[in-house]
């Protein structure tokens, strides 16, 4: 029984970090009200000043430097012999 519980914490625990994490901005700040720390973002940083988006971290809108793509090699796929 006490298995089971358990199990079931941990499933609701994980339901809630789901909806948070996909839970839209507006949304958050509408909770800032009830806590502030409720309006923190998952991810990146969260206490962003109230953006929520992942943009914050400057990784999305950094560009490739000229000549620094290197080509990839794909391996030839492998074929039954008949």
């Amino acid at each position: 029984m006490a298995q089971q519980l358990i199990v079931g914490v941990i499933v609701a625990a994980a339901a809630l970090y789901v909806l948070w994490r996909y839970l839209p901005t507006r949304w958050r700040r509408w909770l800032s009200r009830v806590h502030p720390g409720l309006a923190q973002a998952p991810g990146c940083g969260g206490g962003d000043g109230g953006n929520g988006g992942c943009s914050s971290c400057g990784s999305c809108g950094v560009a490739p430097e000229a000549g620094a793509e290197k080509p990839m090699a794909m391996p030839a796929p492998r074929r039954p012999v008949a």
